[in-house]
């Protein structure tokens, strides 16, 4: 039998959202391992603040602007990367973040604006991490996150839901179309993690508390907790694991009932 192993898959690593919350952590990890970690996202400085918090780690993070609503950057930013020493064998896309609006007020546009950088941007960020590895006839490995939220009917969350829903679909597909390549595919859909943009809500006791009524576990989860998912579908460890949702969300699934529909109306700018 052959001893446990854990490391990384491979050496080379690209986070689209890696500025900030998941991103940025499982850059932070991946580089604490010894991979060059390159993050993709819009702001500069935030992408900035990531390399320098990886500045004493035995990896590398280098920071690249790329907004993942825009093909011709995120190409851009992928073709840099293969000129910094060849095309990078892992991919962590976690550039999509989790927004709530009830259904009344949403309009077609705004439909269409979420879903279209949730599933497109996650196409855009496949098709350009993959295509030399397709043509290379090298393997890879790459993880999409999504949301625990996608398939539980929770209320203020159907374009984020209908666009994370279609990702993970996506994702079981193409696994199923490259694992003859060598490229896993494999989906982590958080449960309700405080992040920078949802901090705000969790402070509220009138909002969190039914959250955490309907969460097994009875907390939220905090980064780390969805960062080592990540990392094990990154690691050696799950070679053999392809075309799977892994649901890290503290039991929240086990309940038969989601969040109550709260009071869009009395919080003003509660989704938008």
């Amino acid at each position: 039998m052959e001893p446990w192993k854990a490391q990384l898959a491979f050496d080379r690593l690209v986070v689209t959202g890696g500025g900030s919350g998941i991103g940025r952590d499982t850059a932070l990890a991946a580089a604490s391992t010894g991979a060059a970690v390159y993050v993709l996202g819009r702001r500069a400085e935030a992408l900035e603040e990531t390399a320098a918090l990886a500045a004493d780690a035995p990896g590398t993070v280098t920071a690249l602007v790329a907004d993942v609503t825009d093909p011709d950057s995120v190409d851009a930013a992928f073709a840099a990367i293969e000129a910094d020493g060849g095309p990078a064998p892992a991919l962590v896309h976690a550039a999509a973040a989790v927004e709530y609006c009830p259904a009344r007020d949403l309009t077609p546009a705004d439909f269409r604006k979420v879903v279209e950088s949730v599933l497109f941007g996650a196409f855009d960020a496949l098709h350009c991490w993959s295509k030399p590895l397709l043509e290379s006839g090298s393997p890879g490995v790459a993880v999409f996150i999504t949301s625990a939220i996608a398939a539980a009917g929770t209320p203020g969350a159907s374009h984020s839901s209908a666009g994370k829903a279609g990702v993970e679909a996506m994702v079981k597909t193409i696994a199923r179309e490259w694992g003859g390549d060598g490229i896993r595919l494999n989906v982590v859909g958080p449960g309700f993690v405080p992040v920078e943009r949802t901090q705000a809500m969790w402070d509220d006791d009138a909002v969190s508390a039914p959250i955490r009524e309907v969460i097994a576990l009875g907390r939220p989860g905090t980064v780390a907790e969805i960062v080592g998912p990540i990392m094990f579908l990154l690691s050696e460890a799950a070679t053999y694991v392809t075309g799977e949702v892994l649901v890290p969300d503290g039991g929240f699934r086990l309940t038969p009932h989601v969040v109550p529909r709260w009071k869009f109306d009395a919080e003003e700018g509660a989704g938008k």
